[in-house]
């Protein structure tokens, strides 16, 4: 298993106070968020913070969250890479369903889900 951290929540308490619910579900938007530009091999080549994000979290324990990434000028890579199954943090807890995606143009997207309890 791969050991990088996503640190999806940096302001979990200040994101969940602020939390919009609506039954069966609690939504939740820009709340810090962390994610890297993945090397060719998925590795973390440089971290990345925004507060573009989006957290779905059902009653029936399922959650998605969705955090998108301006990557700064010159830490771009040259082509898509894709980074996936690292520890990732949601409000449900940590999970390893998930995948960090980059592209040439300047964009990444962080996306970590739990699919709930059986």
């Amino acid at each position: 298993m791969k050991t990088f951290l996503a640190i999806a929540a940096v302001a979990f308490g200040l994101a969940i106070a602020g939390a919009a619910t609506a039954e069966p579900a609690t939504i939740t938007k820009d709340f810090g968020c962390s994610g890297f530009v993945p090397n060719p091999d998925g590795s973390p080549a440089s971290f990345l913070g925004t507060t573009e994000s989006h957290s779905v979290v059902t009653s029936s324990g399922v959650t998605s969250l969705v955090c998108k990434f301006d990557i700064p000028d010159g830490a771009e890579p040259a082509k898509a890479t894709q980074g996936n199954d690292f520890l990732c943090n949601t409000y449900l807890g940590l999970t390893t369903d998930s995948k960090m995606v980059a592209s040439p143009g300047g964009n990444a997207t962080l996306t970590c889900r739990i699919n709930g309890q059986p």
